[in-house]
């Protein structure tokens, strides 16, 4: 657009004023109001298209091929985002997943007043949506001592500034009543699928409908556990202003080497963990765990690191943890979190440090204080020696899921 163009809406969308002489020791100023732009353009109808604005204003911008969701921190033991969901949308609250590949939230044919899983939740009401369609296949998921059941439906759902049509997830119409307590209203899984799986995960629904251009994403969740800004789903590429790196006076910055792992032909982000060693000092390691080598999972639903109750005991023991009054929680006296042992996750060679402050959580209560581990015993039969290193581990590192390459990468997160 020329500047005589740029001239001519300036005039024509400012307020005229006129001025007159000073005159018996004050100066008037008439005001005109102006004719809004809305008038005018409802007056001259082509105005846009005289002025050469029309093909200017329409030109497409170049396709996305990336994107990024926001994570929200609840209660220091939850990361959720945002999804819109149908037509009207609806705005619901998940869990994005990467221990799940199944997609799910709330229905409204959840029985409120026999289930309090569904209490203070959103729900999502398919008869609202002119995009759902009906599949109808009902689901029942065992989740270690109790089910999750359903039945499947097509709907667009929205993330950012992506979406994906007829996208198939579970609407989930009975949960146990612990639901109660969580912020989210669903999972939207991240898992790795499978040759053999006809399900197709939301991640892969992207960047088959062309919204992703690289099957990969990242996540970075944010260690100050003040902040509810709980950090970001980074999807089609690796942020590197997430990597830990150096800057030196010159201008020149150094970044440190993302630690990649292959990963196993599970529907997990499943990898091999050479051991964990826990040490009070530089030079002497007090314990030796996964001593022969073991298998761990990325899991960023929650803040916990899971493990073998045997082995998650001896770091209690160790920490002098003492058993709290409700569930499978451990607190430690706050005096001596700084001074509790380094706990080192050796991944493919490399150590992967946590220090106390790291993996234990302070929670107040008016004015009591309580210091709770981040550990804790895994009671799922099926998986008990399976380490699952939650938001305490991986807000201390970077994580990069790259499908194509089918490996899992690590970094110190900045």
């Amino acid at each position: 657009m020329s500047s005589f163009w740029v001239i001519v809406l300036f005039l024509l969308f400012t307020p005229r004023t006129y001025c007159f002489k000073e005159k018996h020791g004050y100066v008037r100023i008439d005001l005109h109001r102006q004719k809004s732009i809305r008038h005018l353009l409802l007056e001259n109808p082509d105005l846009i298209d005289r002025i050469g604005l029309n093909e200017w204003l329409s030109k497409p911008g170049p396709p996305r091929t990336n994107d990024s969701i926001n994570l929200y921190r609840y209660l220091d033991n939850e990361f959720y985002g945002k999804i819109v969901i149908g037509q009207p949308g609806q705005t619901l609250n998940v869990a994005f997943d990467t221990a799940w590949t199944l997609s799910w939230v709330l229905s409204s044919g959840c029985q409120k007043y026999i289930t309090p899983g569904c209490w203070f939740h959103n729900l999502y009401d398919h008869t609202k949506s002119s995009f759902y369609r009906k599949d109808g296949q009902p689901y029942i998921g065992k989740e270690g001592n109790y089910n999750l059941t359903g039945f499947y439906s097509y709907e667009n759902i929205s993330i950012a500034h992506s979406n994906v049509t007829a996208f198939r997830f579970i609407e989930i119409t009975d949960v146990p009543w612990m639901y109660f307590f969580n912020k989210a209203d669903g999972v939207l899984g991240l898992g790795v699928k499978q040759p053999t799986d006809e399900y197709i995960p939301f991640f892969y629904a992207l960047h088959d409908q062309k919204k992703i251009n690289r099957l990969l994403f990242s996540i970075y969740l944010n260690r100050d556990r003040q902040s509810a800004q709980g950090g970001n789903v980074i999807l089609g590429f690796v942020d590197k202003k997430h990597v830990h790196h150096v800057k030196y006076p010159n201008g020149s910055i150094i970044y440190d080497e993302i630690k990649y792992l292959p990963i196993d032909p599970t529907q997990y982000w499943q990898f091999s963990m050479d051991r964990i060693l826990v040490s009070t000092s530089k030079n002497v390691i007090n314990m030796t765990l996964c001593a022969e080598g073991c298998k761990a999972i990325s899991d960023t639903s929650s803040t916990r690191i899971i493990g073998p109750e045997d082995e998650i005991a001896k770091i209690h023991n160790f920490i002098k943890a003492q058993r709290f009054f409700l569930g499978d929680i451990w607190t430690v006296t706050c005096s001596t979190v700084n001074k509790l042992p380094k706990i080192d996750f050796v991944l493919g060679g490399q150590h992967f440090r946590l220090k106390g402050p790291d993996y234990i959580v302070r929670a107040t209560f008016s004015s009591m204080e309580i210091c709770i581990s981040a550990f804790g015993p895994n009671n799922v039969p099926t998986e008990e020696n399976l380490w699952v290193l939650g938001g305490a581990f991986l807000s201390e590192f970077y994580s990069i899921y790259d499908i194509e390459n089918k490996q899992i990468g690590f970094v110190k997160a900045f």
